[in-house]
């Protein structure tokens, strides 16, 4: 009778969790067993004395399992944690939002999405006049955030992937929740508390703050980006073949050379006289083999020129006012290198390599504390010798950390991110400016560009049928402190010969309303029409002073009008309808924007 009791009692609590009745400072923790059992506990939350909207749950490493004996953390797979604020019916008014932009109504009545990878490590929920974000502070690179919709619906949470471990917990798992209600409640709010939390603990810093003494990055973010392709990549997913994770030189194919080094010479020189007085380039494949012989990725590519002219080439970038980077990467290592030691390589759990398909091949993936302590310094050294004067870092900005587990160098995820920290200090101090794939911030600490934050609707954070939009909520929290293009889909943006006229406009405005930074990449080659890079740069000229300031507000005006608020007052309403639109007695065309000054305006 008694145990029949406790179960009764316990369901109830579960039925009014579900509900929505829970106190707000409280989380219902689910601890899934590999036996097949789940253990559930209600936990308070502590209120945080700096903050009266945050609550704080705080589990200790020594307490992720509650079961005795000789249960402990190896035994549990994983951890989920559910607020009661972050339940909702299908029909109800509000939103989730992850935090690489995609959001979401209650407009299903079933269907899961589960994301691993986090540009940051939060996650936001709202209903009706109530929203809050949590902020994963404590286990921050082992969780994933799931949307779960079930009999209409919907429940939204962390879960933290403890056996995915494979080795004990490092640290406690902590998760901030902060509330907002009425006008507060939204997707702006979330964001700028995050960036609240990255200023006051000094891990970022202002752009105004950080181009003081550095005319480098004051040059960046006066210019635009323009990634440039010398050769084709080395993949063999590209080249349909298989060399597999051993070859030699003769099994390479040969080498696709797009532009020389002395066809590139030409190509800036076009770039300039028309205009364009600054510009920030990324050569692409313009070292070994395409990047296909790292670490020896530091060298350039003798069919493209060699050293020599390489030299030429960043000699005239400098004489013309340009900004020059290499595109390397640390993350895919070759054993056809001379500088190849297979004792740098990250293994897994099981003493296996890690790897993947990479620029030349089957790529390894090295330890980021050997990539840090044995290669950086040699090869940045060489870079910097060979004129370079920014630095360009594929891949880091893009994934999750990845831990190692070799015995020599074992390395947790959050101590990979500190050593791709530690690399982008060294950027820094070699090259004053470093710029990296995507917006990952295990790495904003140091990086001042992102090429791309989202991937959408086919990559990164590609499309799920649960969502409905993309909002700018990474921008909110970083405009102000890292430059960066909202998608790949606005990389090339107004290439005409690539896009159509409809396609041109669209682009432009999501560019504009988001707060992005003109960048260039694959429709850009040796015989393309430069004017475009001219007429952004233009265009850029007008608005590149928001760089330096917070975006503080991102909202839905009308059908398909949308307005970007900036910390100095500033707005820019863009309409992506068919009919004008007035704001405050400003027509906004169709298919186009306004930038609105108050204090400017009669």
């Amino acid at each position: 009778m008694l145990k029949f009791i406790k179960n009764t009692f316990f369901a109830l609590a579960l039925l009014i969790s579900a509900q929505g009745f829970c106190a707000v400072d409280e989380v219902l923790v689910e601890r899934y067993y590999d036996d097949g059992r789940i253990g559930r506990e209600t936990v308070k939350l502590q209120k945080l004395n700096n903050n009266k909207n945050t609550y704080r749950l705080r589990i200790p490493v020594g307490k992720f399992s509650t079961r005795k004996h000789w249960i402990s953390w190896e035994d549990i797979l994983h951890i989920d944690i559910k607020h009661s604020e972050a339940i909702a019916n299908t029909g109800d008014e509000g939103y989730w939002v992850l935090a690489d932009g995609r959001l979401g109504s209650f407009k299903a009545q079933s269907g899961i999405l589960e994301e691993r990878r986090h540009p940051m490590p939060l996650f936001g929920f709202k209903r009706g006049d109530s929203a809050f974000v949590g902020i994963v502070k404590g286990l921050k690179y082992e969780f994933s955030v799931v949307v779960d919709v079930k009999d209409s619906k919907y429940q939204m949470f962390p879960r933290f992937k403890i056996r995915d471990l494979h080795t004990k917990p490092y640290e406690d798992i902590i998760i901030d929740f902060t509330f907002f209600k009425g006008k507060k409640a939204n997707y702006s709010s979330m964001a700028r508390e995050y960036r609240k939390y990255q200023l006051e603990r000094g891990e970022v810093k202002p752009l105004k703050e950080r181009v003081v003494g550095n005319p480098a990055l004051k040059q960046t973010v006066d210019s635009m980006f323009m990634k440039f392709c010398t050769a084709w990549y080395m993949r063999d997913s590209d080249l349909k073949s298989n060399r597999g994770e051993h070859w030699y030189p003769e099994d390479d194919p040969v080498l696709s050379t797009f532009c020389t080094f002395e066809e590139f010479k030409g190509v800036m020189k076009k770039i300039k006289a028309l205009g364009v007085d600054k510009l920030d380039i990324c050569l692409t494949n313009w070292n070994l083999r395409a990047n296909g012989r790292n670490p020896t990725g530091y060298l350039a590519e003798p069919e493209l020129g060699g050293n020599a002219k390489l030299k030429e080439v960043t000699a005239l970038a400098k004489d013309l006012g340009f900004q020059i980077a290499p595109h390397i990467l640390h993350t895919e290592y070759y054993t056809i290198s001379d500088e190849f030691d297979a004792n740098d390589i990250a293994v897994d759990h099981k003493g296996k390599h890690k790897g993947y398909s990479g620029m030349g091949g089957k790529g390894f993936n090295p330890c980021f504390k050997q990539v840090y302590h044995k290669y950086v310094l040699p090869s940045y050294d060489t870079m910097a010798k060979l004129g370079f004067n920014l630095m360009h870092i594929d891949v880091t900005s893009a994934i999750v950390p990845y831990d190692c587990h070799h015995i020599e160098h074992f390395s947790t995820r959050q101590e990979t991110a500190e050593y791709m920290n530690k690399v982008g200090m060294l950027s820094d101090a070699f090259f004053n400016v470093w710029s990296s794939e995507c917006g990952m911030d295990q790495v904003a600490n140091t990086m001042d560009y992102a090429l791309y934050i989202s991937g959408y609707p086919h990559y990164l954070g590609r499309k799920h049928f649960l969502m409905d939009t993309m909002v700018p909520i990474w921008q909110i929290a970083y405009h102000g402190i890292i430059l960066s293009n909202p998608f790949i889909d606005t990389i090339d943006y107004n290439c005409h010969w690539q896009r159509s006229k409809d396609s041109i406009a669209n682009k432009r405005l999501k560019l504009v309303e988001f707060g992005g930074r003109p960048s260039y990449y694959w429709a850009v080659n040796k015989n393309c029409d430069f004017g475009v890079l001219k007429e952004a740069y233009d265009e850029y000229e007008k608005r590149k002073h928001l760089q330096y300031e917070f975006m503080e507000y991102h909202g839905k005006l009308a059908d398909n009008v949308f307005v970007t608020r900036y910390s100095d007052k500033t707005r820019i309403v863009c309409n992506y309808g068919k009919e004008p639109y007035n704001y405050k007695g400003v027509e906004v065309k169709p298919m186009d924007y306004i930038i609105y000054k108050p204090s400017k305006q009669k």
